[in-house]
């Protein structure tokens, strides 16, 4: 690898973006390299098994190497064409889905939910352990918030553990996605609509009014809408029985701090059982998709352009606008297992409102950054006061925590690309 090309591409495969070198659009090739060092870093010390990351600027590729192995029984590289499994970055995926609709007119931001999802008609709040009505409709506001009342589980910032035990035991993501609906019907809220963010079902929600709108099913929808005309060829909620090779196995800590595989497999615990890259029978709003780092970056570069991507229109600048703008009131912060600083969430994204008093997230980032990751470990953000876009991928249980607050072993390679990216960047004025 040359001291001034940083990206490291096989010939044979087609870059997701045009190639520049670093120096090109404000980058130290020699800062940027650091990134090589520390992520080999934590290869070497046995923290993960295997990273892949990429960074671009101006929508030009300056970084793109990975580091470890496809598996770590196998010793072999990992592969430039990897699958991952990226859990929670399905979220933002669904937000666009749905502004789709919004520029359609099919809905609006004060639409009460139960214009699309009338069996939510009779929902309550459980309140010191009594059902009481809502005071306020719940509303798509609220719901693209993530701020509709609707529980999770205590590992992401409980506020009433009654509710859910209650929602443990309703087995919410058994059948298929017709089923989830008449369940949530049946339990009541955490919280008033509009009063916590909570992380979670409220995708879920939005996944089925996505379906009921549309009239098709979630796979279908996005590979027609979104991933065929940005062409995101290996990004979907199954892969092809040819190519599930490409997927490395999903590694985990054991309590000596050493890689083991994780017991489950699947693309995420509420289908636990389904075998890498087989389609589910319920396919999820919140975490089902695989993807590749090339694909993603493609998606992420596309909200960096306010829409656009090589001459396809997927957005209006305005509603990229309006999905990485802060939509939580004023006093409700991002929670997790602890509220958050200075970190606003707009449509399945968070966002840097105060970059250097920031929860998460928070450095030398820009104002106005938005992001988000998956429990596995996968991270992306885009950074508009700067136009960087970096996407980075493991395979990790649990490496996600880092994100919601909770304490993970090892070093967080999310804050190292970050730490390293901006380190990099030299002339921002470029």
């Amino acid at each position: 690898m040359s001291s001034e090309y940083s990206v490291d591409v096989d010939a044979k495969l087609a870059t997701p973006l045009p190639v520049a070198s670093p120096s090109s659009v404000g980058f130290s090739a020699e800062r940027l390299n650091r990134m090589d060092f520390a992520m080999q870093a934590e290869i070497d010390a046995g923290h993960y098994a295997g990273i892949s990351v990429m960074v671009a600027r101006h929508g030009k590729l300056v970084k793109f190497q990975r580091y470890g192995y496809q598996t770590l029984e196998g010793r072999q590289p990992l592969r430039e064409d990897a699958i991952y499994r990226i859990a929670s970055m399905t979220k933002p995926t669904i937000a666009v889905a749905m502004l789709l609709l919004y520029e359609e007119g099919k809905w609006q931001l004060d639409d009460p939910v139960t214009e699309f999802i009338p069996e939510f008609a009779d929902l309550k709040v459980l309140k010191d352990g009594q059902l009481v009505p809502l005071d306020r409709p719940m509303t798509m506001r609220h719901l693209m918030a993530s701020s509709a009342g609707f529980a999770f589980g205590p590992a992401f910032g409980s506020s009433n553990l009654k509710v859910d035990e209650m929602y443990a035991k309703a087995d919410l993501w058994s059948g298929t996605n017709d089923d989830i609906i008449p369940k949530l019907a049946k339990l009541p809220l955490e919280a008033q609509p509009g009063t916590e963010f909570r992380y979670g079902l409220q995708q879920e929600v939005q996944g089925a009014i996505l379906r009921r709108i549309a009239g098709e099913q979630l796979d279908t929808l996005l590979e027609r809408r979104i991933f065929a005309p940005l062409g995101m060829k290996d990004t979907g909620f199954d892969v092809a029985p040819d190519q599930r090779d490409r997927i490395p196995p999903r590694y985990m800590l054991d309590r000596d701090l050493k890689l083991v595989l994780a017991p489950d497999q699947s693309p995420f615990a509420a289908v636990a059982g389904t075998p890498p890259g087989v389609r589910p029978e319920y396919l999820l709003s919140i975490a089902g998709l695989y993807s590749t780092v090339q694909d993603y970056i493609r998606f992420a570069q596309m909200l960096a352009n306010r829409g656009t991507l090589d001459g396809v229109r997927i957005l209006s600048p305005t509603s990229v606008k309006l999905m990485t703008t802060n939509l939580l009131p004023p006093g409700v912060p991002v929670h997790f297992t602890q509220p958050f600083a200075c970190v606003g969430y707009g449509m399945n994204v968070g966002i840097v409102l105060e970059p250097s008093h920031a929860g998460f997230n928070g450095g030398a980032i820009g104002a106005g950054s938005f992001f988000w990751g998956g429990v596995h470990g996968t991270w992306f953000w885009v950074d508009p006061t700067y136009d960087i876009v970096v996407v980075g991928m493991i395979q990790q249980q649990d490496a996600g925590n880092a994100m919601t607050g909770r304490p993970y072993p090892v070093p967080d390679v999310r804050g190292i690309s970050r730490s390293i990216t901006y380190g990099a960047l030299v002339d921002p004025a470029l």
